[in-house]
């Protein structure tokens, strides 16, 4: 199986998280900071356990019901037993709903990657279901090489693109200063906490008329 690796915007959609046990909790935790408009999540023994608190999330306490995913963008079959997360796998396919499984991922639409955030850095890992641990290993190896200033230096970049782009330079000056700044010691300097450092850098690198930004570039940086 080859999956198509893609990041989605769930802001105005619909979710629906079926069972809210150990595995269900991380898909909702993941949906609340993904800023999913609604979760909706079904378990006759909710209340039992304790979900986030977040306005988004919709419980259901009950057992599962083929029509619960109607409207619904994004279905996690998340409970323990093979029988239930099959019968919300079946409603999916014949609503043409998206739908991971946590007890046969290959019955499903979607398998999740390994994930290391840093800030609105994600780096995303899969092997398409064929190791998790392989997975697992190579997040771990990406996280020793891009730190939490990785972090503060994709908002730096942001912060830079805001400013450069509207000075109507050709793009081949655009992207010359762009990987200069990812080419020098900028991330250093950020791991460093080394403000006058990464000051001059930017002085160094930026059109002189990007110069009076700096200061907004970096607020909050350090």
């Amino acid at each position: 199986m080859r999956y198509f690796p893609v990041f989605l915007d769930l802001e105005s959609k619909t979710c629906l998280v079926v069972g809210a046990g150990p595995v269900g909790r991380r898909k909702i935790s993941t949906l609340i900071k993904s800023c999913a408009g609604t979760i909706i999540v079904i378990d006759p023994g909710a209340k039992n356990h304790p979900l986030p608190e977040d306005e988004s999330i919709q419980l259901i306490s009950r057992s599962f019901q083929p029509g619960d995913v109607d409207g619904c963008h994004l279905v996690f079959a998340c409970t323990s037993d093979h029988e239930i997360n099959q019968q919300v796998t079946r409603a999916c396919r014949r609503k043409n709903i998206w739908c991971n499984t946590a007890t046969d991922p290959a019955q499903g639409d979607l398998v999740l990657p390994a994930v290391l955030e840093r800030g609105d850095l994600i780096l995303a890992v899969s092997t398409c279901g064929a190791s998790p641990a392989l997975s697992a290993r190579i997040k771990k190896e990406l996280a020793s090489r891009y730190g939490p200033e990785y972090a503060s230096l994709t908002t730096l970049m942001s912060r830079v693109r805001k400013h450069v782009l509207p000075m109507g330079l050709p793009q081949e000056k655009n992207q010359r200063i762009f990987h200069a700044i990812l080419d020098s010691n900028a991330a250093e300097l950020l791991k460093k906490g080394d403000r006058q450092g990464l000051h001059r850098l930017l002085q160094s690198l930026l059109p002189s008329g990007a110069h009076n930004h700096i200061q907004e570039m970096i607020h909050a940086l350090f």
